[in-house]
C-alpha cells in the first residue's frame, strides 16, 4: 500500500500467422504497458522496421465518422454505446483485416436507412417550402382575390413579394405621389411583405421603384386555383400529407434502431477497440515475418499473461518476463518504469489527491495512505464544526448513494466529500462546535467560545507542532526513500536527509527547552549543518580514494560546491522555518471559523432584534450556507496547499510515468 505495484519488463516475439490472436489476448487482458522499441534495453531499433499503420487508422477513423453518423441519424445516446458497456467477447481485434468486414456491416445498414433518411429530409425541406408560402401568401387572403384574375390582370401591373425592412420608408417616399397602390403584410425575418398595383401605363415607374428598393417578387405557384384561401387550404392539406408521412417515417427509423442498435453499438466498440490497439502497434517493430513486442506487466499479472499467450501456440510465439525490478535497477533501464497504484477501496477517493500533483516514480513511495490522513485531519481541524461537517457528509453520501446515471462521473469525489464531512464533525466534538455555537455540546479538548487567549494559544501551538510532525515525516520519507534507491549520499547529507533532520529537531528542541542563544549552542547546530555542507566534496574525494588518482578539475568543482551548499544551507534553514510557521494557518482557520459564525449570528440578531427563533431562521440557513460554500472551499484549497508545498517538496517529484496498459475496456 505504501509503494507503486511491482512490475516485470516482458519481451514477446511472434510471427504474423498468430498477431492477431496475441493482440486480442493482450488487449482484452490490459495487463501489458507497451514501451517504444527504442526503449527497450537491447537497441531493436536498428533492425527493425516501423509497422505501417497510418492507412488503416486513416480508414478506421472514416468507418468510424459513419457509424456515428449513423447513432445519431438513429438517435441512439452516445452513453449507450460507450465501449465500456460491451462484452469483451463481442469485440473482435483484427486491425489488419476487420477495417473491410465493419465496412460491409456499415454498407448493409446504410442500404436500409440511407433511402428513408433522404425522404425526410425531402420531406422536410417540402414542409419548409410550403410553410414559408403559406406564411406571404396569407396577407392576401382578406382581399378575396382571385389567382387566376391575378395571373390574367390585363388592364393591371400587380406584383407580390418583399424588401429589406429598412428601405421600406424609402419606396412609400418615392411612390408617394404617383398612382401605385403599395400595401404592407407581415414583416419576417427583417424583410417586409408588400403588395403593390398599378395601371399598365404606370408599370415601368412602380417597377424602377422596387429595384431600387431591392424588391424580390414571390411567384405565384403553379397548380393552384380559386381564391387565396382555397390556396391556402391546399397548401395546409400537402402539408398535413407530408407531415403524415414524416410520422410514419419516424416510427420505421424507430424499427430501424431496435434492429440495428445493438449492431452498431458492437461495431462502433469494434471500431475504438482496434483503433487503440493501431496506437499501440506504433511502438512495435518487424522483421521479415516476425513482430517484436515489449512492455511493462505487473508481476502479479504476468503468469495470467504467459498462459494466454501459450496457449495460442507453443512455436510461433516467444514470451520472457524478468523478475519483479527492484527500486534500485528500475534507475538502470531506458524505459521508465510506469507505476500502477493499487490502493483499497476506502483510499481510492483520495487518489486523485495524488495524481493532480503528479505521477509517484516506481522507485518511490506512495504518499497516498499518509496524504489522506494528513488532508483529512487538517481539513477537520480547520473546519471543526458537528453542524457543518454533517451537511457536507449528507451531501457527499447522496452523491455516492442516489441512483442516477449523472452522477456516477462523481462518485469518487462525492466519497471525498464525505470522508470531510466526517473529520470535520470529529474535530467539532474535539472543539465542542455546532454550526458556530460553542454552547451546544461540551468539547472533548477545549472549545474557542469568547475566543479565550489561552484557547487561541494553545490552537496556535496545535498548528506549530502539527506542523513539525509533517515535515518531521516528509524528511522522514525521503531518507527511505534514498536508502530503498541505494543513494545513500542524499540519505545522510542530502537536503531533507538524516543529519538535516538531527539538526531540525536538536534546534527545536534547544529553542524549546532554553531560548538563549550560546556559543556551544550555535557550535551543536554548525557541526550537525557540516556534514549537508560538505556533502559534494566529501563525495568527490571519496571516489578520487576509489580510482587512486588526483583530478584538478575536480578540486575546482569541490570549491564550487562548497559554494553551492552554502547557498543551500541557507535555502535550508529559511525552508524549515517558513514550512513550519506555514502551518499555523491550520489555526488561523479554525479561529476564522469560529469568528465568522460569531460575526454572522451578531448580525443575525442586530438585523432581527428581538424576533423568535423562527423568524430568525432563513437568515442563520442562509449564513451556514454561506460559511459552508466559501470557506469549505477555501480550506479545502489550504488543504491541498499544505500537502503539496510544505509536505511533498521533501520527498515526491511527481515525476512517474502512469500505467496504461494495452487495453479496451
Amino acid at each position: 500500500m505504501f509503494r507503486p505495484e511491482k512490475m516485470s519488463f516482458v519481451n514477446i516475439s511472434v510471427l504474423d500467422d498468430y498477431m492477431t490472436q496475441v493482440l486480442d489476448n493482450l488487449a482484452k487482458l490490459g495487463v501489458m504497458h507497451v514501451v517504444d522499441k527504442k526503449e527497450v534495453p537491447v537497441n531493436l531499433d536498428e533492425v527493425m522496421e516501423d509497422i505501417e499503420v497510418e492507412p488503416i487508422r486513416n480508414r478506421l477513423d472514416t468507418l468510424n465518422s459513419k457509424i456515428e453518423d449513423i447513432l445519431n441519424i438513429l438517435s441512439i445516446p452516445s452513453d449507450t454505446y460507450s465501449i465500456s458497456r460491451i462484452n469483451p467477447d463481442k469485440i473482435e481485434i483484427d486491425p489488419f483485416q476487420i477495417a473491410d468486414r465493419i465496412a460491409e456491416d456499415i454498407s448493409e445498414v446504410e442500404s436500409e436507412i440511407n433511402p428513408i433518411i433522404s425522404r425526410r429530409i425531402q420531406l422536410h425541406d417540402e414542409i419548409s417550402i410550403l410553410e414559408e408560402r403559406s406564411h406571404k401568401f396569407a396577407s392576401l387572403e382578406a382581399g378575396d382575390i382571385s389567382i387566376e384574375d391575378i395571373k390574367n390582370f390585363q388592364f393591371l401591373f400587380f406584383v407580390f413579394g418583399d424588401i429589406p425592412s429598412e428601405h421600406y420608408e424609402r419606396l412609400s417616399n418615392s411612390l408617394e405621389n404617383s398612382r401605385a397602390v403599395l400595401v404592407t403584410g407581415e414583416e419576417m425575418v427583417g424583410r417586409q411583405q408588400i403588395l403593390a398595383f398599378s395601371l399598365m401605363t404606370d408599370k415601368g415607374e412602380l417597377s424602377n421603384a422596387l429595384e431600387a428598393a431591392y424588391f424580390s417578387k414571390t411567384n405565384i405557384p403553379e397548380g393552384y386555383k380559386g381564391s387565396i384561401e382555397e390556396m391556402l387550404d391546399q397548401i395546409e392539406l400537402e402539408i398535413w400529407t407530408y407531415r403524415e408521412e414524416m410520422a410514419e417515417i419516424r416510427g420505421r427509423i424507430r424499427s430501424l434502431r431496435e434492429k440495428w442498435q445493438e449492431k452498431l453499438q458492437e461495431i462502433h466498440a469494434t471500431i475504438i477497440a482496434n483503433q487503440i490497439v493501431i496506437d499501440s502497434m506504433e511502438k512495435f517493430g518487424k522483421q521479415d515475418r516476425s513482430y517484436f513486442l515489449s512492455g511493462w506487466v505487473p508481476y502479479s499479472d504476468v503468469s495470467k499473461l504467459q498462459k494466454a499467450i501459450q496457449k495460442i501456440s507453443d512455436q510461433g510465439i516467444l514470451i520472457n518476463a524478468t523478475e519483479p525490478v527492484s527500486a534500485e535497477e528500475a534507475q538502470k533501464y531506458i524505459s521508465k518504469v510506469p507505476t500502477k497504484l493499487k490502493h483499497p477501496f476506502f483510499l481510492r477517493p483520495f487518489t486523485s489527491l495524488i495524481t493532480n500533483f503528479g505521477i509517484p516514480g516506481y522507485s518511490d513511495i506512495d504518499p497516498t495512505p499518509l496524504a489522506s490522513l494528513a488532508f483529512l485531519a487538517m481539513f477537520g481541524i480547520m473546519f471543526a464544526d458537528v453542524g457543518h461537517g454533517g451537511v457536507l457528509l449528507l451531501a457527499g453520501l447522496f452523491g455516492m448513494f442516489y441512483p442516477h446515471p449523472q452522477l456516477r462521473s462523481v462518485r469518487n469525489l462525492a466519497s471525498f466529500l464525505a470522508c470531510c464531512g466526517l473529520a470535520s464533525m470529529i474535530f467539532g466534538f474535539v472543539f465542542g462546535s455546532v454550526f458556530g455555537k460553542e454552547d451546544w455540546i461540551k468539547p472533548l479538548w477545549f472549545s474557542l467560545e469568547h475566543m479565550n487567549p489561552d484557547a487561541v494559544n494553545r490552537m496556535l501551538m496545535l498548528g506549530v507542532f502539527f506542523g513539525i510532525g509533517m515535515l518531521s515525516l516528509g524528511v522522514f520519507l525521503n531518507i527511505v526513500q534514498s536508502f530503498r534507491r541505494r543513494n545513500y549520499k542524499e540519505a545522510l547529507c542530502g537536503r531533507w536527509g538524516i543529519f538535516s533532520l538531527i539538526f531540525y529537531w536538536t534546534a527545536l528542541f534547544l529553542l524549546l527547552t532554553n531560548r538563549e542563544f550560546t556559543w556551544y549552542r550555535i557550535l551543536i547546530v554548525v557541526l550537525l549543518l557540516s556534514p549537508v555542507l560538505l556533502k559534494e566534496p566529501l563525495a568527490s574525494l571519496f571516489r578520487r580514494k576509489k580510482v587512486n588518482r588526483v583530478d584538478i578539475r575536480a578540486e575546482e568543482e569541490e570549491g564550487e560546491s562548497i559554494i553551492e551548499s552554502g547557498f543551500e544551507i541557507y535555502e535550508l534553514l529559511m525552508s524549515y522555518l517558513a514550512h513550519t510557521l506555514s502551518y499555523i494557518r491550520m489555526a488561523a482557520f479554525n479561529l476564522s471559523h469560529a469568528g465568522l459564525m460569531m460575526a454572522s449570528y451578531a448580525l443575525t440578531r442586530e438585523l432581527g432584534g428581538d424576533s423568535s427563533f423562527l423568524l430568525s431562521l432563513p437568515s442563520n440557513i442562509i449564513a451556514n450556507a454561506f460559511v459552508i460554500l466559501l470557506e469549505g472551499l477555501i480550506v479545502a484549497i489550504q488543504c491541498m496547499r499544505l500537502e503539496y508545498y510544505e509536505f511533498f517538496s521533501k520527498f515526491f517529484s511527481g515525476e512517474g510515468i502512469e500505467y496504461k496498459p494495452l487495453k479496451i475496456s
